[in-house]
C-alpha cells in the first residue's frame, strides 16, 4: 500500500523542560557567557529553538517494539540533524506555554542513508507565531548498502523554507548594532573543546537522544564516540555573533539555514567563526562554521537579520 504524503503530527504541547534549558545553558560551560544570560534573563536560547521539531516528534506515539533502546541497532532516536531552515518570529519565555503542530513531509534514501523531513510551527499562548522550522534529518548513522535510492513524498529542497520576519525586526533591542556591522568583517575564537562532560550536562538525566552523551549506545548507533548535538555545535557559533551584536539580537524575525557536515566527537575542538557578507538597509547577511581544527567544517549557517 503506498503511503500518503504528508503526514500530520500529533501536536505537541510546552513549555520545554526546565532541565533541558538548565542544560542548554550549563553545556557552554564558562565559555558560553551570552547563552548563559538569556537563561538568567528566563528566555529560551535561538539554538534550543532548532528543537522544536524534536520536541515534536518526541511526542510522538512510538511503537516499543521498534526501537526499544533509543540508538540501538543503528537507529538513531529523533534523527540525526544534516539541515535545519528555521526562523524566530519572537522571544519565548522558558516558562511560557506553547504548542507545536507539524508535518512528516518526505524521506529518502541516498547512499545507503535513511533521511527524513519534517516541518512544524509553534504558537505561544497568545496565538502568536514563535518559530517556524523546516528539517531534515538523517534515521540511520550505519550506511545500508541494500538499499536503493528512492524518493517517497517530498524531497528537502521542494520544501518552501521559513522566510526572514521583517514585521518583528521593529521590536528588536540590537538594531544599531547589527547596522553599525561592516561587510567583510570576520569574528572568530579560539579552538573550544567539546568535551563529553558539556554534552552530557547538554543531554541532561533524560537526553532524548543519548548518542550524545553515551558511549555505548554512540556504538551500537554506529559511532566511534558520542558526538555533539547539532544545536549544541550551532549555540558555539551563536554565542560568538551574540557577544558582537547582543544576545537579543537572532529572536526577532532571523532566518537561519543551518547544514551540519561532519561530526564533532567528544573531546574534539572546534573554532566557531563568523562573517560579516552585507549589510543593507532592510537585512544583515553573515555567514557562519564551526571548523574543526582538522580543518574540516563541521557547520554553516547562513543567516539573515532583518531591519527597518
Amino acid at each position: 500500500m503506498t503511503e500518503r504524503w504528508p503526514k500530520i503530527l500529533v501536536p505537541a504541547a510546552g513549555p520545554m523542560r526546565p532541565d533541558r534549558l538548565d542544560g542548554a545553558a550549563a553545556g557552554m560551560g564558562e565559555w558560553g557567557t551570552e547563552t548563559r544570560a538569556l537563561a538568567a534573563e528566563g528566555w529560551v536560547p535561538p539554538d534550543m529553538m532548532t528543537g522544536l521539531t524534536l520536541f515534536l516528534l518526541s511526542n510522538q506515539p512510538r511503537d516499543p517494539r521498534k526501537q526499544s533502546i533509543p540508538g540501538g541497532g543503528g537507529g538513531v532516536a529523533g534523527g540525526v540533524w544534516v539541515r535545519e531552515r528555521f526562523t524566530l518570529h519572537r522571544p519565548l519565555a522558558r516558562a511560557d506555554a506553547f504548542s507545536v503542530t507539524g508535518t512528516a513531509v518526505g524521506r529518502h534514501v541516498h547512499k545507503g542513508r535513511r533521511y527524513g523531513t519534517n516541518q512544524s510551527q509553534t504558537h505561544n499562548a497568545q496565538g502568536q507565531l514563535v518559530a517556524q522550522n523546516v528539517t531534515t534529518g538523517l534515521l540511520a548513522y550505519q550506511v545500508d548498502a541494500s538499499l536503493t535510492d528512492r524518493l517517497e513524498g517530498q524531497a528537502p529542497e521542494q520544501v518552501a523554507a521559513p522566510q526572514p520576519d521583517w514585521a518583528a525586526a521593529v521590536e528588536n533591542p540590537c538594531l544599531a548594532a547589527l547596522k553599525a556591522l561592516t561587510p567583510g568583517t570576520v569574528f572568530e575564537t579560539a579552538p573550544v573543546t567539546v568535551s563529553l562532560d558539556l554534552m552530557a550536562a547538554r543531554d541532561t538525566q533524560q537526553p532524548d537522544n543519548p548518542i550524545h552523551s553515551d558511549p555505548e549506545l554512540a556504538k551500537k548507533a554506529g559511532l566511534s564516540k558520542p558526538i555533539a548535538g547539532g544545536s549544541h555545535v550551532l549555540a558555539f557559533v551563536l554565542e560568538v555573533l551574540m557577544r558582537q551584536v547582543g544576545r537579543h539580537a537572532l529572536l526577532h524575525g532571523a532566518c537561519f539555514d543551518v547544514r551540519w557536515k561532519a561530526p564533532v566527537y567528544a573531546d574534539q575542538a572546534m573554532v566557531p567563526w563568523v562573517e560579516v557578507v552585507a549589510v543593507g538597509d532592510d537585512r544583515v547577511s553573515l555567514r557562519l562554521e564551526a571548523r574543526l581544527v582538522s580543518g574540516a567544517v563541521a557547520m554553516s549557517a547562513e543567516v539573515t537579520v532583518p531591519l527597518i
